[in-house]
């Protein structure tokens, strides 16, 4: 009996062991990876996640943003739509795993990039050579919507990012943004954030061949959903339209975030990006595992650390130059 106990606490104390261990790994790599986005988030030239299928492009400049600390909370720290469509593609391969719909709900996840789109097809004259070039686009973009029970569109408009969740059956938008900035704009601020995208979306499920389609379809209406935690800090709205587009599920949406939650999404989201298996840049994957296999050997030795403001800086690592390696 005795032995059978010491067995069980080996096996238990080698699991902690383990645990310990794959969770100090992450940490190295988290931030190793802020570290090498910080050293390189200048460069417009230098890619770090590039994918074939789906397509995606994001450069060094482009995640820099992550880096940023709360103490900047300002412009610098906001995601652009290039960053959060490349988030939602990530979204969309995890969904696309679990094969299944949300609560019984056909759920499909629009892009800023789609925004552009709607609204641009939305300012063609009707029955017009330009409008008759887009028919099919147009056609086939309704039925995508028709096909589902929420559309759930990610919308910029004066530098705020938030969610529109159109419920097809019901025929109205839900505007999905963050409690006190949603009391702060007022309804007229996302009445005009809508109004072409409203346009778009109508002119598409009418192309789709449903009959009064583009008149119901332009006077679908907006409302608030209520509940949605605040934004406490002005940097942070794509993150919180992100987390919104995660827990999206049409009839029953469930809103179980807080702004921590956001923040570890800002620490986290350049790694996913990085790492996804569909991420080409390989050389970047090694660099930072690099760095982040010196970070542990650096931090279970007695290697002197200089210290560089509110980081530290290893100064063989990463090359002649060194590199901040704290975030």
């Amino acid at each position: 009996m005795a032995s059978n106990i010491g067995i069980a606490e080996t096996k238990n104390a080698r699991r902690r062991s383990e645990a310990a261990s794959s969770t100090a790994v992450d940490a190295a790599r988290e931030e190793a990876t802020m570290a090498y986005v910080e050293a390189h988030g200048g460069r417009k030239d230098k890619l770090l996640v590039s994918s074939e299928r789906p397509r995606v492009r994001v450069r060094a400049d482009a995640l820099r943003c992550l880096a940023v600390p709360l103490s900047r909370d300002g412009p610098e720290r906001q995601i652009t739509g290039v960053l959060l469509d490349a988030a939602l593609d990530l979204l969309r391969r995890r969904r696309a795993r679990r094969r299944r719909r949300r609560n019984g709900r056909r759920v499909l996840l629009g892009s800023v990039e789609e925004q552009d789109w709607l609204e641009y097809v939305s300012s063609l004259p009707p029955r017009t050579a330009a409008a008759a070039g887009h028919d099919a686009d147009m056609s086939a973009t309704g039925a995508r919507y028709l096909a589902h029970d929420t559309v759930l569109f990610p919308v910029n408009h004066q530098s705020h990012f938030f969610v529109a969740a159109l419920d097809v059956a019901a025929g109205e938008y839900r505007i999905l943004d963050s409690s006190n900035y949603g009391r702060r704009f007022g309804p007229r601020f996302y009445d005009a954030a809508m109004s072409k995208i409203r346009g778009g979306v109508a002119r598409c499920v009418a192309a789709a061949g449903r009959a009064g389609a583009e008149a119901d379809a332009g006077g679908w209406k907006l409302r608030m959903v209520a509940g949605l935690p605040a934004q406490t800090d002005e940097s942070s709205c794509g993150l919180f339209a992100i987390k919104c587009l995660e827990r999206g599920e049409g009839e029953k949406l469930e809103w179980g975030f807080t702004m921590d939650d956001v923040h570890e999404l800002r620490r986290k989201l350049a790694g996913e990006l990085i790492f996804w298996e569909l991420n080409e840049m390989q050389e970047v994957k090694d660099e930072i595992e690099f760095m982040a296999r010196k970070m542990m050997m650096m931090m279970s030795s007695s290697s002197p650390l200089r210290n560089c403001g509110d980081r530290v800086k290893l100064a063989t690592l990463g090359g002649a130059g060194g590199v901040c390696v704290c975030y």
